[in-house]
């Protein structure tokens, strides 16, 4: 999480609604780490431990096409205005 962690505090008899407004005044990417860590406690936990080293192998080939300059990466304000031009043509169809 970034910034600084806020930790949420509830006991069972605390209502699905309450438990939902304080989820979401936690900032943005608290929230997706909530959300990462519900989904995964709903889909018998985290990945398996076979998963995980393939994620760790495919991360560490991706670091390394970067470092190499095999590939380059797209400032995500670069990205964002593609994607909204992409959008703004296909609503003008």
């Amino acid at each position: 999480m970034m910034g600084a962690t806020r930790i949420l505090r509830y006991h069972r008899d605390m209502q699905r609604g309450a438990i939902l407004k304080a989820a979401l005044d936690l900032p943005e990417d608290d929230r997706r780490t909530l959300v990462e860590d519900l989904e995964a406690s709903m889909n018998g936990g985290f990945a398996s431990p076979e998963i995980e080293e393939a994620w760790g192998a495919e991360i560490e080939r991706r670091i390394e096409e970067i470092d190499s300059g095999k590939v380059k990466t797209i400032p995500w304000r670069e990205v964002q205005t593609e994607i909204r031009a992409l959008l703004e043509r296909r609503r003008a169809r």
